[in-house]
């Protein structure tokens, strides 16, 4: 259970004062009640200051409780999970290390260290990854995110060139809590698909894994576990530098993991990959680089969303309000004495019924509107997708096309400008003006921003062509076209002929680059120290 706005339930405590001032005001009319009732006999002036007395207490108690639930519609409490379609462009990926002592057995290609191997495998890749953010996460310990979310390879590359245990002091090998930072390295409404993939022997501590990839199975973000060294087992020394462990590729305990994970999650739908992969298995790299080279195709992925249930509260607070003037304001025993006691669940039924018997495109129309004005941009994309569905499904046209502009409004706000354009350029000649008017306009500013001048102008006079009289089309077409002529002329300045000198000096240049590497180890390595437990379990 979540509350968005907690600091509202404050309010509840107005209840108090409200149930004494009520309580305060009821015995004032019961005395003038009773005034009015004194020239009847006494047993009809007793029975009729009851039945007022139990009205009035009926009444307000159903008024004091509906105010009560629009309080807890209002701070948006939550509870339960649904999973929630949201629409990608592009891969972003987060590199987990397992940077534990077992890394450091000498079983990997030639000779050289699992840790080692994985840095150079990784190197590959990054080699192969252009234009994909990455970042890169340190699992040891409670695991740390060493370099966020950056399209800055070289950086990478030069922590990959020092990594070892002595980065982190932090005793034992967590997979899971390093999966678990990796997760959170992907920013709240990203509009790239994160990916995470983990180069480990499978060695770890604390057995965090599979909870790890089972949070990981609910948000949508595959996790490919990538293997490296041999599953014969090697003989290692553990932190405190004098006991002597066996390890080994521990490849059969992570599918295992693996298998546990998604076997306590197959009730979900549309569930996302988790993969192990051998390290030296031929064609490895390839099937890693499969899940990232669409950048170009949008992708529709399912993330887990809490449920508000501002609406259920709201119902009941309109049930009881409705109860409270229809209960007490009408006695209804007069007619139907019979039914007197059912009244209220005739209500309930009446309401229920009122409230959840719409479920056309335009509720969910509604929703998706209600969900912009609140900034929940994601949630508002879902509920457009499923308008958009249902109205291509059944040749609407004219809903299809609102739905297509809304969506494209929604993206543009996630910063998703790919999507928003197609989505745009999807939205038909048959369309209402004002709907074309608006998307062209709105391409125009998106393609402006990114520095598209040319693009833009074109956009801003298709808008033009459909409402002339538009001033701020006009204005925006002549910035546009200003910036363009600027762009050309900036390109003729810059085209200056290339000469012979050379003053680039290659030992100088290998120089920096080993004072900048320097640096950077200087950076990543931690001070030596001793720590109090002992560490002959850490590996």
């Amino acid at each position: 259970m979540s509350c968005e706005r907690p600091y509202v339930l404050f309010a509840l405590l107005l209840i108090i004062p409200i149930i004494l001032i009520t309580f305060i005001k009821n015995r004032r009319n019961s005395v003038a009640v009773e005034k009015n009732f004194s020239i009847q006999g006494k047993n009809t002036r007793k029975k009729r200051l009851f039945k007022y007395g139990k009205m009035t207490r009926i009444k307000s108690a159903l008024f004091i409780t509906a105010w009560a639930m629009l309080i807890l519609a209002y701070s948006k409490i939550s509870w339960g999970t649904d999973l929630v379609p949201v629409q990608k462009n592009g891969s972003a990926v987060s590199f987990v290390f397992d940077i534990s002592n077992s890394m450091l057995a000498t079983d990997g290609p030639r000779g050289v260290t699992r840790l080692r191997a994985a840095s150079i495998y990784a190197k590959k890749m990054i080699g192969k990854m252009k234009g994909i953010p990455v970042s890169v996460v340190l699992a040891k310990g409670d695991g740390v995110t060493a370099i966020p979310i950056t399209e800055d390879y070289p950086m990478i590359e030069s922590l990959l060139d020092v990594m070892s245990p002595s980065l982190m002091t932090s005793p034992g090998s967590s997979l899971g809590k390093g999966v678990l930072k990796a997760k959170e390295s992907f920013p709240a409404n990203y509009a790239n698909a994160g990916h995470i993939w983990v180069f480990t022997d499978g060695e770890e501590t604390d057995n965090h894994l599979k909870n790890a990839l089972i949070e990981c199975l609910k948000s949508g973000i595959p996790v490919t576990i990538i293997g490296f060294g041999s599953e014969t087992e090697t003989d290692i020394l553990a932190g405190d530098g004098v006991t002597h462990v066996k390890s080994a590729l521990r490849a059969q305990k992570i599918r295992d993991t693996i298998e546990g994970a998604v076997k306590n999650l197959s009730f979900f739908k549309n569930q996302t990959q988790v993969n192990y992969i051998d390290s030296l298995e031929k064609g490895s790299a390839v099937t890693l680089l499969s899940q990232i080279s669409k950048n170009d195709v949008q992708t529709i992925s399912y993330e887990e969303k809490p449920v508000p249930r501002y609406k259920f509260f709201l119902i009941l607070a309109v049930i009881l309000f409705a109860a409270g003037f229809v209960i007490t304001e009408f006695d209804l025993s007069r007619f139907l004495p019979e039914v007197q006691h059912v009244t209220s669940i005739v209500l309930v039924l009446a309401g229920l019924s009122l409230f959840t018997g719409c479920s056309s495109n335009t509720t969910k129309m509604l929703k998706g509107a209600y969900a912009f004005n609140q900034k929940q941009y994601s949630h508002a994309v879902s509920c457009y997708l499923d308008v958009a569905a249902d109205a291509r499904k059944n040749d609407d046209w004219t809903v299809y096309n609102y739905s297509l502009f809304d969506l494209g409004t929604a993206y543009s706000k996630l910063e998703e400008n790919e999507a928003a354009m197609e989505k745009y350029a999807q939205i038909g000649d048959n369309a209402p003006d004002a709907v074309r008017y608006a998307a062209y306009y709105n391409a125009g500013i998106i393609a402006h921003k990114n520095g598209r001048f040319e693009e833009a102008t074109g956009f801003f006079r298709k808008a033009l062509e459909i409402d002339s009289s538009s001033i701020e089309a006009k204005i925006n077409m002549e910035l546009s076209i200003q910036q363009t002529e600027v762009e050309v002329q900036e390109s003729k300045a810059q085209a200056i002929p290339a000469t012979d000198e050379k003053p680039d000096n290659p030992e100088l240049e290998n120089a920096v680059f080993e004072t900048i590497k320097e640096n950077d180890k200087k950076k990543w390595k931690s001070n030596d120290s001793t720590p109090e437990q002992s560490l002959a379990g850490d590996y």
